[in-house]
């Protein structure tokens, strides 16, 4: 999870931690803060696990190394949390590890490196940067247990990066990409924007796409799978319009294209756009992003279906449907149905919209 400052790294690694559904959470604070450590202590505390019901902190095993620590104790720290998890994956349990961050633990490899006189390599990390991060990352897997009872444990290694710059070419960030499965590039960009998460879904990529596809197909609907490819090519094809945008303006585009952009920007903020603060978006089940996918997608849909008819995007009003989608996003479970009643509603009244009165009176 590489990304330069201000991006939500930490935020999103202790997100994961509070609901992510794994048995164990091993937290590494890597040079991390004392008052970021200090808060996860605080709200892990005061948190409840939805699985257990338990403090949060209960299932949580903290490794705190603050950033006026000897530096030998930050390179280790990485590697004790791993230890811890891995005894706990040999138990049975699905581990989740979160290290924050790896940046910090390979400064810490440089200064210890430099003190040993061993070969300095790129940027004066040590030569063997590349071969460490990778028997890091291999640590991580699903493992059958020895032994009786017959028993299956995991651990899951997700990993913060801090690229000086945000320059995801330097070192670190090079090394971790080569064995990782999983990208999520967080974009300064976006950041600015105010878009949190702030993944950039061009750059990011998962090798387990397909295998999860299949699992979700069966799991939370069979169109699961088409439904995020459709998503993906609206939000390639919006990226490229917008380019286009700056340059001549939007309301020198197509009605057509008029109506991705607002739709795409609807996903952006509905579907992408998450709130780590809100009790109701902090954590969103796989069929309610499911639900806001298709919801943006039939949108979509009902708008292209009007257009031909002579309605210009003009009289489209897509307000009513985004006030519902805001709804949707933030409505807690019991609330659920009825907020997707008032979504398929303002969907209806998209499809069922009819051109202005000057529109007519200038058609021949």
């Amino acid at each position: 999870m590489p990304g330069g400052f201000g991006t939500g790294k930490t935020v999103l690694e202790q997100t994961l931690a509070k609901y992510g559904d794994a048995d164990v959470v091993v937290y590494i604070g890597c040079g991390e803060r004392g008052n970021e450590m200090a808060e996860v202590l605080h709200d892990f505390r005061t948190l409840t696990d939805a699985g257990s019901r338990r403090a949060l902190l209960d299932r949580t095993v903290l490794v705190v190394n603050t950033s006026n620590m000897p530096v030998a104790a930050r390179e280790s720290s990485v590697y004790v949390g791993l230890t811890i998890a891995e005894y706990f994956r040999d138990m049975g349990y699905r581990v989740a590890v979160m290290a924050d961050s790896l940046s910090r633990w390979a400064e810490a490899l440089r200064e210890v490196g430099s003190r040993l006189q061993e070969m300095p390599g790129e940027e004066g990390y040590p030569t063997s940067l590349a071969s460490r991060t990778a028997k890091l990352h291999e640590r991580a897997g699903r493992v059958r247990c020895m032994g009786r009872p017959e028993r299956e444990g995991s651990v899951t290694v997700i990993s913060a990066v801090s690229p000086p710059g945000g320059d995801f070419s330097e070192p670190v960030t090079q090394a971790c990409l080569y064995v990782a499965g999983a990208l999520w590039a967080l974009d300064p960009a976006l950041a600015h924007q105010r878009q949190f998460p702030a993944v950039d879904w061009e750059t990011s990529f998962s090798l387990y796409g397909d295998a999860m596809d299949a699992y979700f197909d069966a799991s939370v609907d069979r169109s699961w799978s088409s439904t995020r490819a459709r998503l993906l090519d609206l939000l390639q094809r919006d990226a490229e319009l917008r380019e286009v945008a700056t340059v001549v303006g939007p309301e020198a585009l197509e009605d057509r294209d008029r109506l991705l952009l607002a739709v795409a920007a609807a996903a952006r903020e509905f579907v992408l756009g998450q709130s780590a603060f809100d009790p109701n978006d902090a954590y969103s089940s796989p069929s309610k992003t499911f639900a806001l996918a298709g919801a943006v997608l039939r949108l979509f849909d009902a708008g292209l279906e009007v257009l031909p008819r002579g309605v210009a995007f003009a009289d489209l009003s897509l307000d009513g449907a985004r006030r519902a989608l805001a709804r949707l996003r933030d409505a807690p479970a019991a609330a659920s149905g009825e907020a997707r009643q008032q979504v398929d509603a303002a969907i209806r009244a998209i499809a069922s919209a009819s051109p202005s009165l000057e529109r007519r009176v200038r058609q021949p």
